[in-house]
């Protein structure tokens, strides 16, 4: 049975609102845009949404002080604030509301798009429902809180269970005791090699070298080290390699291409 899914699009600037309809255009989803906060409030009381996006500068409020009433009107439904710039002070007042999920539209539009889809996942109403008996574990080895936290959120709003690591000892002691179903690798930490230890380690290790390891980086651009035996260059044994900065959309789909394999 078909069920409605719909999203109000709070934005007041003309560019940015046609942008969010092409960014979701290809999703099944019932859009809509309001241009300020006294349009969007009215349309709430009179449609059903499950989702809000919404910018932190209105012109007739500050977003996150209309988190609240949005509430007051649907307590079922779910924010996302979006801002052009961050700073620690705006973070800190979005993050005391009720939101979903802070977006930064300096960042790549997928992140944003994956974040709508992780809403209608935690309601229920996800064009495709992950099936799992166990939600797979991922282990995520990086040195850049930043990163990991995006990511996190990101994996955590797709069904997945969520570690983290950020240097070599821990990444080790980790795996050893939980045995992730799949390891998400940065090359460079605290030493150069941090990466590359790892993942030999793993590879050579007759109980461990079946764990996917998924390597984030940069690397190819400061080492010679390849991701292929057949090029040139010493062989490092990822299952497969993503450079930084990462596409959410395409770290998704690797992540689970590697879990079905």
């Amino acid at each position: 049975m078909y069920r409605s899914r719909k999203i109000l699009i709070v934005e007041p600037d003309d560019k940015d609102a046609k942008e969010l309809l092409s960014l979701f255009a290809d999703e099944d989803y019932d859009l809509e845009i309001s241009r300020n906060f006294a349009e969007a409030s009215e349309r709430v009381k009179d449609v059903k949404f499950d989702c809000v996006t919404m910018d932190v500068n209105l012109p007739d409020m500050k977003g996150y002080e209309a988190v609240s009433i949005l509430k007051k009107i649907d307590p079922k439904i779910q924010v996302i604030m979006t801002a052009d710039q961050n700073s620690i002070e705006l973070e800190a007042k979005v993050r005391e509301q009720d939101i979903f999920y802070y977006y930064i539209k300096s960042f790549d539009r997928c992140e944003l798009k994956l974040a709508v889809r992780g809403v209608f996942e935690k309601l229920g109403k996800a064009k495709e429902v992950r099936k799992m008996d166990k939600p797979a574990n991922i282990l995520i080895v990086d040195d850049d809180p930043d990163f990991v936290k995006a990511i996190r959120t990101i994996l955590e709003n797709m069904g997945y269970e969520v570690e983290s690591s950020c240097n070599k000892s821990e990444a080790i002691e980790k795996i050893e005791g939980m045995r992730p179903d799949l390891i998400l690798l940065d090359i460079m930490m605290e030493k150069l090699s941090d990466g590359f230890d790892i993942c030999f380690k793993l590879k050579h290790d007759p109980e461990m070298r079946k764990i996917p390891v998924l390597a984030v980086s940069a690397i190819t651009e400061k080492t010679g080290f390849k991701f292929s035996p057949a090029t040139d260059g010493e062989y490092f044994e990822a299952d497969d390699y993503v450079e930084k900065p990462v596409k959410p959309d395409d770290l998704v789909e690797r992540i689970e291409k590697l879990l079905k394999e």
